[in-house]
């Protein structure tokens, strides 16, 4: 009885959704949308009712729960007249699984259905109509132009279950999972923003204390920003570093956001990004994506092409760092994960395993997948090909290096504190990579000899219904249709060191292929003889 009517403002709704510049953009009631990894992502003009739904739900995650739950809007690496808007649980992770079907239930109900739906919802987990202190709704955004208007939706929406709303501003996405975590735990970390640049500039002073220079690693470095947010985050972090530590060229840093830019660009073209032509061969280069949760780097060779070293480059080298300080140390008790997808690159995995003395662990595609599963080791170290990720860490790690009074348990215990474990963090991973190399005194060239990338081919192929493909879990092979699997173990067969595998698309009617050979030319050739097969196949 005390809880506030729903009121939906008209231009919320999905008859009125009207976008930031006013336009009205309505949204039929049989268009559908799905939560998943990235939350909801779209063209801006469709999103206004989605992100109004979704900080009303912010807000009853936030009673439920007791806490401050963050709210962010960004379209991360898309284009730049799209965005999208996730939920950030109170420890700075991940929406909880069991939440993203009720985001998908309340998002894809009509404005009819909605007020019916929402009492459900709240009957179903009992919410409490008190706010006790602390909870709260925090949101942050990225640079994008309807990022303000889709800020007052989430606000609009919060205001349903009379929860405190936190406008945060302009924010990265990892920042803004920080934020969340400080929030709840003041403990953890210094508070706000201004915290996020003390507490991680402080840990890596401390650290590069211990590490003095040496001629094979030279400090300069170029970073594309990918015309995002990271720019001015970037710039304020680094005023906040010790002068000698890093001399960064900023590029890419007010044009159109991740157009021939940012690290799924240079991922996937192979090529520098745009304004990077008077870069010299062979200087250390860095790359973000457009709000700065994905690292990359790369570097120019004689001809032009790039030498790129993406996530499983970072991974190994962020693991060694870890794997040889562990040795030093005697911690054999500890335990120790690298988690990898399908599409981590073969020769990386054979690295691992060959020169660490580490199995990888295998999970689905995406970014929960890796996260969970590293959480169950003393030191879980996973990165995705395309530069997103982090290293978590147990009391038990913690504990044991507090105990030990020497500097390599010191430069471990630092360097977990400049990696942000909460979650992938583009500006913490680039003060760690830089800190490593250091520590090695190698050269951009010797981290790239680690391995040589295997040869590899991707390709998205559209079907018709994509629950027609089924995988096993760590999606490395076809479950059904199981004759297209038989194909494919007969045509890798015929080469040597290949592997390729097809999964489903979790979010739109398409499978991806993924092939791997001793040449490029003939990782393109097992990709197209695959794509011949599920073509035919799907006829």
């Amino acid at each position: 009885a005390d809880l506030m009517p729903i009121v939906v403002p008209e231009e919320f709704s999905r008859a009125g959704n009207r976008n930031h510049q006013g336009d009205h953009k309505p949204i039929g009631d049989d268009v559908r949308f799905s939560y998943g990894t990235a939350g909801f992502r779209d063209h801006a003009d469709r999103l206004p009712f989605i992100v109004f739904r979704m900080g009303y739900l912010a807000a009853l995650r936030a009673r439920t729960v007791g806490k401050a739950i963050g709210v962010m809007i960004t379209a991360s690496h898309n284009p730049e007249e799209d965005n999208g808007v996730k939920i950030v649980d109170p420890k700075g992770e991940m929406l909880a699984g069991e939440w993203e079907k009720y985001a998908t239930e309340l998002v894809n109900a009509t404005d009819d259905e909605l007020p019916t739906a929402i009492r459900a919802l709240e009957v179903q987990l009992n919410a409490s109509s008190k706010c006790p202190h602390g909870v709260a709704v925090v949101c942050g955004r990225d640079t994008r132009a309807s990022g303000k208007w889709l800020t007052k939706a989430v606000e609009s929406g919060a205001a349903l279950f009379k929860v405190p709303f936190m406008d945060k501003g302009e924010l990265t996405t990892p920042q803004l999972h920080y934020v969340v975590r400080v929030t709840n735990e003041p403990e953890w970390g210094a508070e706000g923003e201004t915290g996020y640049y003390e507490n991680f500039s402080n840990y890596f002073d401390w650290l590069l204390e211990m590490m003095p220079m040496r001629a094979g690693y030279d400090n300069k470095l170029h970073l594309d920003c990918a015309n995002g947010i990271g720019a001015k985050k970037m710039r304020l972090l680094y005023d906040r570093l010790p002068k000698n530590a890093l001399a960064i060229e900023f590029l890419n840093e007010n044009g159109r956001l991740n157009h021939e830019c940012g690290a799924d660009y240079v991922k996937i073209a192979r090529k520098a990004p745009a304004n990077f032509e008077s870069v010299p061969a062979y200087e250390r280069c860095a790359v973000f994506d457009g709000d700065a949760d994905r690292l990359v780097y790369f570097y120019k060779k004689d001809g032009g092409e790039i030498e790129l070293l993406d996530g499983d480059k970072i991974a190994l080298l962020i693991a060694k760092y870890y794997k040889d300080h562990l040795s030093e140390l005697g911690l054999d008790n500890l335990t120790f994960a690298i988690v990898q997808t399908a599409y981590a690159n073969g020769n990386s995995s054979r690295y691992m395993t060959e020169q660490l003395g580490i199995t990888p662990v295998f999970v689905p595609t995406g970014v929960k997948h890796l996260h969970h599963e590293a959480l169950k080791y003393d030191v879980g170290v996973y990165f995705e090909a395309n530069g997103h990720g982090t290293v978590t860490f147990s009391p038990k790690l913690y504990k044991e290096l507090e105990n030990s009074n020497s500097d390599t348990a010191r430069r471990l215990w630092l360097m977990s504190r400049v990696i942000n474990e909460i979650v992938g963090d583009a500006m913490a991973d680039l003060l760690a990579v830089e800190l490593i190399l250091r520590h090695y005194n190698w050269s951009v060239r010797e981290w790239a000899a680690m391995y040589e990338d295997a040869p590899s081919k991707q390709l998205k192929i559209p079907v018709d219904d994509r629950s027609l493909f089924k995988t096993t879990r760590d999606e490395t092979r076809l479950v059904e249709p199981s004759n297209l699997q038989k194909t494919i173990d007969d045509v890798v067969g015929k080469r040597n060191k290949a592997r390729a595998f097809v999964r489903p698309s979790g979010t739109e009617n398409i499978v991806r292929v993924y092939a791997e050979c001793e040449s490029q030319t003939e990782a393109d050739d097992l990709a197209r003889e695959i794509e011949t097969a599920l073509k035919a196949l799907t006829v």
